[in-house]
């Protein structure tokens, strides 16, 4: 079944209908003699498809092992060096449920109080982005870990897998912004292949992967200058394009703040990279 992907209104509109159902919520349960939400209502707002912390906990580990295998196989990792990168990925888990933890002291400080309930989705909001981008990304005790666990001839094996892995995944965000402008104001064949060859150019391989980097990807694409991507279009799809384009250059200060956008010029690589490079 194919995901439907959110637009940037449409995740404003979803945030808005959330809190509207939470509002709701909180008048039917007034009404049943229940003051305010449960605990376990907030778990679900955090974990969603999880549910519940246990479950989500469970899920982490689970991600974490197959992370570790993968690098494992990758790298022929010695027995120490394993398990050095598993209390690393560990780190990362109890991390985030600490990050967690506050935001839940928060919400049950408020939760009996109809007027701060949408206070709370500004907390929310990060820690499922972090859900879904993953907890083990370029910023994690994990990936810092590996670069100063693994050897030189190690690292370069790791690093030209990841970037082959990043490499594939830009080019799939690249044909699916082409495909969703296509669906507002068509696209001929030859366009397609000269908007590919630009983006290709002119935008960086993701730094991390997940739900929300299509939003970092349009948002690489509404900075490329007018004089590259005009000529390529025609009058109307220029216009209906800068309006979606608009739109993303509003998200940039979201996107930084949730990791999903680099500051400047700064590379697209592991910390200490640069220093393995052949």
């Amino acid at each position: 079944m194919t995901r439907q992907r959110l637009t940037p209104s449409r995740f404003h509109v979803l945030v808005t209908m959330l809190t509207v159902v939470a509002c709701t919520t909180l008048s039917k349960n007034s009404a049943f003699g229940q003051v305010g939400f449960t605990d376990e209502q907030f778990e679900q707002w955090v974990f969603q498809q999880y549910g519940n912390a246990a479950t989500t906990r469970t899920r982490l580990r689970e991600s974490l092992e197959l992370y570790t295998e993968d690098v494992d196989q990758t790298c022929d990792l010695s027995d120490a060096q394993l398990r050095k990168l598993q209390l690393a990925g560990q780190g990362d888990i109890e991390r985030f449920f600490r990050a967690y933890e506050k935001v839940k002291t928060k919400f049950q400080a408020i939760r009996n109080d109809q007027q701060k309930v949408n206070e709370i989705w500004q907390d929310i909001s990060p820690l499922q982005i972090r859900m879904t981008t993953g907890l083990f990304d370029r910023d994690s005790l994990l990936q810092k870990s590996l670069v100063n666990t693994i050897t030189r001839e190690q690292f370069l094996k790791y690093a030209k897998v990841d970037e082959e892995r990043r490499r594939f995944h830009h080019e799939s965000k690249i044909g699916l912004v082409i495909t969703l402008l296509d669906q507002s104001a068509p696209v001929t064949s030859k366009q397609r292949r000269q908007l590919t060859e630009l983006l290709r150019s002119e935008t960086k391989l993701p730094r991390k992967s997940g739900q929300y980097d299509y939003y970092a990807m349009m948002y690489q694409v509404s900075k490329i200058s007018e004089d590259k991507l005009k000529p390529i279009l025609d009058d109307i799809q220029w216009r209906v394009f800068n309006q979606q384009f608009n739109q993303m250059r509003g998200m940039e200060q979201w996107l930084k703040q949730n990791g999903l956008l680099l500051d400047g010029d700064e590379e697209l690589l592991l910390p200490d990279e640069q220093v393995a490079v052949e």
